[in-house]
This record gives structure tokens, sequence and C-alpha cells, in this order.
């Protein structure tokens, strides 16, 4: 049911909250966070209680709540230390003190309200209407003959992997079906001619649904997990006309999942009448550990390293080390490893371990040294590289991960890192735009490094754009907060600015100039300078 906080209303269906003409969409765990604590408005809830309630299916890092608690503080206009909302509790807990009121059943909502028609509105709306359809007559006419980047593109079947549902009794498997999803993405996307996207989770049905408009295919799926048995459910839809070309429900022992996802993988390639190459055969049939304990632990660890803070790092590394301690020719685990590492050094995570670094460059090798096939283990290598200062042997690491698989958009990223790093802002920025326009879900990464080639550019505002996107995908990504500081103060938005280097404060609150060095890998000693000189601006030290 939708409900009023003080003078906003909250739409909880549409994700967004109402003020006037203020509408501000929120992200489904900020919304769940919300209605949680009004629906236990005026009690003290503890972390436990609001982390239970929010990510009831996940294994979370420990900045997880604060970051949410941040944005839907700032989606209010909540300021934590006089608040008017949300109330921090020392050693308690939090507690929603704005009034609360719900929605009776007739009532209108402020947006019903507002769009009592008229019989301007509906001439103006018609007027509109006729409008967009000459223009898009006209766009389509003109652009038949164009040559821009989509149009000059090869043509290629494209796929959307859709995140497979966890339909397990046990909430926590959620790490389970998301790996399997993500280890058919990366099976499917060694196939040349055939461009994958793997939606993310927290998308609307709408957004979905817009997506597939360029899409041919969506896969869908649901893992049920339930002791040793496992089953898989798969469907593959025709986006243009709806047709469900196959679909399959698969029920084995847990130590079969990899044949299943082969045979997932088979029926895809064949139902969409791809021809496939000796080598890509071989590399799609391609297996990483034949250890079903090995596999579980990994997955663990990717599930808490892709929430990017220290907590879940340092958590994902235990559980990459319990995967190689269980598979010790794990070289996929070796790799993933290494990336805890040099992300530890980067945001010094690990302070008193000043060979994170080394030890990150030693774990990609040794993960080589096994399989040099892998994709993953070169980019590791290209990660650890490019924060170590080794531009041209990243960009060399990146290319041949890009080798092995041409459409590895990590691999991407990095080669754009390695160049803006190293100078080539122009270059990185031409290779993430396209990144970008092929996956319109692209993660926070990609937009925070665009942001940072547009700051060494000189271009503010679309620094600025890039670096808020980030932050929209991932509020807890380092790189994006420390950027969007520098940036609006050197635009002079002091406020702003103080504000960002507050927000900052809250999420890496060890943090000090002195880490621009090692967050930034610049070869250019004056771009960093720049960084430092407009973060001390706006209060940091």
């Amino acid at each position: 049911m939708n409900f009023y906080i003080s003078d906003w209303y909250v739409d909880v269906n549409a994700n967004q909250i109402v003020s006037g003409d203020q509408q501000i969409k929120l992200e489904s765990k900020v919304m769940a966070l919300l209605v949680f604590l009004a629906h236990h408005h005026g009690d003290v809830m503890s972390r436990g209680q609001l982390e239970k309630a929010v990510w009831p299916d996940q294994v979370i890092g420990y900045d997880a709540l604060t970051t949410c608690l941040t944005r839907l503080r700032k989606a209010l206009g909540d300021n934590s230390r006089q608040p008017k909302y949300i109330e921090t509790v020392t050693k308690k807990g939090y507690r929603l003190i704005a009034p609360v009121r719900w929605q009776q059943n007739n009532e209108l909502s402020p947006t019903q309200k507002s769009q009592q028609p008229t019989w301007l509105i509906k001439t103006i709306g018609i007027l509109s209407v006729v409008t967009i359809l000459v223009i898009s007559a006209i766009w389509y006419t003109s652009n038949n003959n164009d040559s821009d980047y989509l149009n000059s593109q090869p043509q290629s079947l494209s796929i959307a992997i859709l995140p497979f549902q966890n339909l397990s009794d046990k909430n926590d498997q959620a790490y389970f079906s998301n790996g399997i999803t993500a280890d058919i993405k990366i099976a499917l996307s060694k196939i040349s001619g055939l461009q994958v996207i793997e939606l993310p989770e927290n998308q609307t049905q709408s957004n979905n649904e817009k997506m597939a408009q360029n899409i041919h295919f969506n896969l869908l799926g649901s893992v049920q997990r339930a002791g040793n048995t496992l089953r898989v459910n798969v469907r593959l839809i025709d986006n243009k006309t709806h047709h469900q070309m196959w679909a399959e429900s698969y029920d084995s022992e847990i130590t079969e999942i990899f044949k299943v996802q082969d045979e997932i993988t088979s029926q895809i390639v064949s139902s969409l009448s791809i021809k496939l190459t000796k080598e890509e055969k071989k590399r799609v049939a391609q297996h990483y550990t034949r250890s079903i304990e090995a596999y579980d632990f990994f997955l663990k660890g990717q599930s808490l390293y892709v929430q990017h803070n220290k907590t879940s790092n340092l958590m994902a590394r235990q559980y990459f080390q319990k995967a190689i301690e269980t598979d010790p020719a794990f070289a996929r685990a070796y790799g993933a490893q290494s990336l805890t590492y040099a992300d530890a050094y980067r945001y010094r995570w690990d302070s008193e371990n000043e060979n994170s670094l080394s030890t990150a460059i030693s774990l990609a090798e040794k993960a080589i040294e096994i399989d040099n096939e892998l994709p993953q283990s070169h980019w590791a290598l290209a990660y650890a590289r490019v924060n170590n200062h080794q531009y041209s042997l990243a960009i060399e690491s990146a290319n041949y991960s890009l080798k092995l698989n041409p459409s590895y958009t990590d691999a991407f990223a990095t080669l754009a890192e390695s160049h803006i790093y190293s100078g080539n802002e122009a270059k990185g920025v031409k290779i993430l735009r396209q990144l970008m326009r092929d996956n319109p879900y692209y993660p926070a990464p990609y937009a925070s490094a665009l942001g940072q080639a547009y700051f060494f550019l000189g271009e503010d505002e679309k620094a600025l754009s890039s670096l808020q996107d980030a932050m929209e995908k991932n509020y807890s990504l380092i790189t994006s907060h420390v950027m969007l500081v520098a940036t609006l103060s050197r635009m002079k938005k002091t406020d702003e600015a103080e504000w960002a280097a507050e927000q900052l404060d809250t999420i890496a609150p060890q943090f000090m100039l002195e880490d621009v060095v090692r967050i930034f890998p610049i070869k250019d000693e004056v771009k960093q300078q720049r960084i430092i000189d407009n973060l001390r601006l706006a209060g940091i030290k």
C-alpha cells in the first residue's frame, strides 16, 4: 500500500517518491528499506533486523545498509546530524521519526490528481503525438542511409540473459542462481556473432521490455536447490514474435551442474542455428573445476566481490582461498583472488600488507600458468598491472584476454582504464562509449572510468553526468565519490562539493588525500595533483 511520509507521497509499485513537482526514483532496495521503516514507524530497528528485511536472500557486506540509508536520506533531503526523517540511535539502530499516513482505498494519489484532463491538455496531447509521429518518420527516413555507430556494426544475433530466479527453500542460495546465470553468459559470450547481454536483477519489467526491443531473444530461468538435488528451468523467447523457441526442465544431482550448463548452452546454439568453429566448441565446453564444493565456494566469493567494499572484499578472498584449497588447479579462483588483492591495495583495504599488489600479480600469473586459455586470468593480470603503473603490459594482457574472448567486457573496461591512466584519455573514452552503447545495462565502474576520463580532458559537465550515473548504479564505488567531489569543486559548486565530501566520508571514513595516488594510478603526476587540489578545496584532508 502507498503512503505519505511528511510531505512526500511514496508510490511503492513505481519505486518513486513525489512532492509537488519533484519526482524521485528509488532503487528497489532503498524503497524496501523505506517501506519496512514505515511499517515500524517510531520503533528502533537494529542493523540486523534491517539487513534481514531488505536482503533476505543475499550475503552482503557491512556497507550495504549504510549505502542504502545514505541514498534514502539524500532522496528525502534529510541530514543525519539534524534528522527530520530517519534518526540514528547510537549502538541500537535506526528509526523513522517523520509522520506516516497510509493512503486510503479511494484516495487519489498526487500524480492522479495532477493528471485530471482538460480540453487543452487533451488537445496538446493529440498535437504532441502527431508531432512525434512526424519527427519519427523524418528521423527514420534520414537514418536509413546513416552510417552511425550502430548501423556500422556487423549484424549479429543478440540475446539477453535475465537473472535466474532463486526458488530454493533457503533464501541464502541466491548466489548460486546468480552464479549459474553468469556462467551461462560467459559460455555464450565466447561465440562469435552472438551479442550477449545480462540484465541486472533490480531492473523493472518496463525497463526489460524497453531493452528487449533491440534484442532478438530472451533467456529466462530459475534454479531450485535442495540438499544434493537441483532443478533448473529454462526458456528461450523470441522477442519479435513472443514465441517460446525452446524450454526445458533439468532435474539432477548437484554434481551434474556442469553437465546441465553445457546442455543449456548447446540447446541455445542449436535453437538459434549457430554454427560453431572447432575453437569455439572447445572454448564453450571448457570447465574451470570438477569440484562442486570448490565451485560453490567460488560462487559465494563472486557474489561478495562485486559489492566493491572493504568487508565484502575480505570475505570474498576467504571464499576464493577455500576454493583453491579444495581444488589447487582451479585457475579461475586464483584469478578472482588476485582481483581482491589488487583492490585491497588500490583502496587501502589491507593497509598492513604492502605486498598486496605483488601478491595480486603472482596470483594472476599462477592462474595463467595453470590455464593460459582463460580470459579471466589475463584480465586479472591486466588489472593488477595497470595499478602497478605497467600500462603497456596491462594493455598487452587485456588484449590477450580479448583475443581469447572478443566479447569480454571487463577486459575492454580495463583496456580503457589503461589508456586513460597512461594519458590517452580520448582512446579510453572511445572504448567505454562503445561498451556502453552495446549494453545499456553496463555496470558502475564503466561510468566511473568514463567520468574520470572526462575530468582529465577538462569536460566537467560530461564528467559530472557520468559520475552521477555510476553512483546510481553502485553507491559504494569509491572512485565515483572521489571524482565527484573533485569535479563539483572545480566547477565552483561549493555546497554540492562539500555535501559530496560528507558522503565520501560516510562510505570511506579512512580516506585521505594521499590515497589518490593509489586509487588513480595516473602516469601524469600533474593530473593527480589536480584531483588532490580540488578535494582539498572541498575540505578533505
